[in-house]
């Protein structure tokens, strides 16, 4: 069903998913900010009667006046209590119990944000990698973001309209004693305002998801025109007019429909407007016919005359708060949602979970080595049958081995890669080391054991250090909580040293200012910017400086220029010496240095051997380097 039709809003919106979400939400204040939320109760249920109060005094007050009209002193010392009485409420209400509900609400939400923020990272954290290379997943992390800030807006819609039923209630409570039909009256006019409330909102609500796309699609323009890295291209290519053009375009679609459904709005609600002011018009002139009888005192007709604005404006409020609470029950959806995804791969490649927490040690020394047993894989996708990247894949890594993994584009090698580091769970079949399944073998342990340098790896912009650090930092076992880079967890200076020399970092760390304590990027003060071939060697360094069992190299020379390339080569001979190594690369010269060459072509393994015994076989891989070779003569 499509998420702009309104059938959807009705689920997701609907008394029994509003109570839901508020159970839900109510729990996490009572466990982490139950204090000020009992403080939000108390000062909201004043808030409430404070109509109520006013009017009581108001009548009073104005009884007392006309009662104590010319009889000096003593009509003064009347009427100064009800005076006194009037002050006091109006400045409790409209100034000091604010601020102190201002102040509550600070620290509930100061408190849930934190909370609630710990468990939202922790969660993305444990999600598959493929969660986030698939389109329509992803569009959940992005909806659930922010949570402690949806629960604590959720929180304060559904305060509201705790705090309007309380000031509709305690009003009406007040003109009982006059007429009670006129009490009932003021109460059944509510009932369509509120329901054109609550559609209304559904309506919205559809109407803006269904802006997501088009939405997410304007503020990518509005990226690309402001990103620090697009600057290149768009000067290069003249982009800024033609772009510029297709943000305003964009931007002008999206007014002219909200603009549509603003003025849906203003006309359906134009009878139920009409019908709050009728009903308003002839309430005042009951009052005045009750005056003219002497049922009323002129007292109680002035504060009940007042009274009946403050009806609608609480009524008003009630429908305000209730679509608001529908909008804000829907993103507290959002993040249940979130939460509550499995952390297994198979919810989204259709492998069953595992029956229990895997808890084997990744096995040192090899023996036996890495075996991909027919393993499929296909990313997850909105069809019920996804295209294979990968198809039946058989292959063994002896330890020690080195080997190359080449391919046309799309063939799926980094996907292999993926899925023999761990970061992907196959569709079908197993990948095992020495004779372990990866589903047994505890995820810190087998992370602590494979390691890769990508193509298109991250920036870490810290010190130097750190940047080649980091590559270590989540195999410290500590479970403090810090900042980005812990001071309690320095990275060690004759480790870093060292991955550098293997990858070159050493020479640019030498003319850095201050050396590997420099800043590298742009985002800390005083940071050096560096090449792309620079870049790629911090990457180098982090991948050799877990000395992992399995180093995967994809593409790690890819924005080095072809000196810098040889020389990385060259010490990749030495350095990958003994170490079970998977070199992916379009560059058939660099797969000579491998032991075994694989050639991946539509998801299955064509072709393996020695580079030699390949270009003699003339199949696929000799057709590569032949057409490879031909540039170069």
């Amino acid at each position: 069903m499509s998420r702009s039709d309104p059938e959807f809003w009705n689920r997701r919106t609907n008394a029994t998913a509003i109570w839901t979400n508020l159970r839900w939400t109510l729990v996490h204040i009572w466990a982490h900010g139950r204090a000020p939320a009992l403080g939000i109760v108390a000062v909201q249920i004043l808030l409430g009667i404070q109509p109520a109060l006013l009017i009581y005094i108001t009548q009073h007050l104005i009884d007392t006046v006309v009662a104590s009209a010319g009889a000096g002193g003593t009509g003064f010392e009347q009427t100064l209590p009800w005076l006194i009485a009037f002050g006091l409420v109006l400045l409790l209400t409209s100034d000091v119990l604010w601020q102190i509900r201002d102040a509550l609400h600070l620290r509930l939400g100061q408190n849930l944000e934190h909370a609630l923020g710990r468990r939202f990272l922790a969660k993305a954290s444990r999600l598959p990698l493929v969660f986030f290379e698939v389109s329509v997943s992803y569009d959940r992390l992005e909806r659930a973001k922010n949570p402690g800030l949806k629960l604590d807006r959720f929180f304060f819609a559904a305060m509201h309209l705790f705090q309007a039923g309380i000031r509709v209630l305690s009003i009406t409570a007040m003109f009982v004693p006059v007429s009670l039909w006129i009490s009932l009256t003021l109460l059944i006019v509510l009932v369509p305002q509120i329901r054109l409330a609550i559609e209304q909102s559904r309506r919205f609500m559809s109407f803006t998801y269904g802006q997501t796309e088009e939405m997410r699609r304007a503020s990518y323009v509005d990226r690309i025109l402001t990103g620090r890295g697009e600057q290149k291209e768009m000067r290069l290519f003249a982009l800024r007019h033609t772009l510029s053009q297709r943000w305003r375009a964009m931007r002008q679609a999206l007014r002219k429909q909200l603009w549509r459904q603003q003025q849906q709005q203003v006309r359906g609600g134009l009878p139920i407007t009409c019908l709050r002011f009728g009903v308003s018009a002839g309430v005042a002139v009951a009052l005045a016919y009750f005056l003219g009888d002497r049922l009323l005192t002129p007292g109680r007709f002035v504060a009940l005359f007042r009274g009946v604005d403050d009806m609608l404006r609480a009524g008003s409020s009630l429908g305000h708060s209730s679509r608001e609470l529908q909008n804000q029950s829907a993103e507290i959806s959002y993040v249940r949602e979130f939460l509550d995804l499995p952390e297994d791969d198979g919810a989204w490649i259709q492998q069953p979970p595992a029956d229990r927490e895997p808890t084997q040690p990744f096995p040192k020394p090899l023996r036996e080595g890495f075996a991909v047993e027919d393993v499929w894989f296909a990313y997850p996708a909105e069809t019920e049958n996804p295209r294979p990247v990968l198809r039946g894949v058989n292959l063994h890594l002896k330890p020690g081995e080195r080997v190359a993994l080449v391919g046309e584009n799309g063939a799926g090698k980094s996907t292999l890669a993926k899925l023999l580091l761990g970061l992907y769970q196959p569709t079908a079949g197993e990948i095992a080391v020495d004779g372990i399944r990866y589903g047994e073998i505890d995820r810190t342990s087998l992370a602590s054991a494979v390691s890769a340098a990508f193509q298109d790896f991250f920036n870490f912009e810290l010190t130097a250090s750190q940047s080649i650090g980091i590559g270590a930092l989540g195999s410290g076992g500590s479970d403090q909580e810090a900042d980005l880079w812990p001071a309690w967890l320095p990275p060690d200076p004759a480790v870093v040293e060292n991955a550098a020399q293997r990858a070159g970092v050493d020479a640019i760390a030498a003319r850095l200012p201050q050396g590997y304590d420099t800043p590298v990027g742009h985002v800390l003060d005083g940071g050096q910017g560096l090449s792309g071939g620079e870049w790629q060697r911090f990457a180098i360094a982090r991948a050799f400086i877990r000395q992992p069992e399995l180093l995967i190299l994809d593409e790690p020379t890819a924005a080095l220029d072809p000196m810098a390339e040889a020389e990385v080569y060259r010490q990749f001979g030495e350095l990958l010496a003994g170490r079970t190594t998977l070199l992916i690369s379009h560059r058939l010269g660099s797969a000579r240095m491998a032991d075994r060459i694989l050639v991946l072509k539509d998801g299955r393994i064509v072709e393996q051997g020695p580079h030699d015994d390949l270009v003699a076989k003339g199949g696929v891989y000799a057709a590569m380097w032949e057409e490879q070779a031909s540039w170069y003569q």
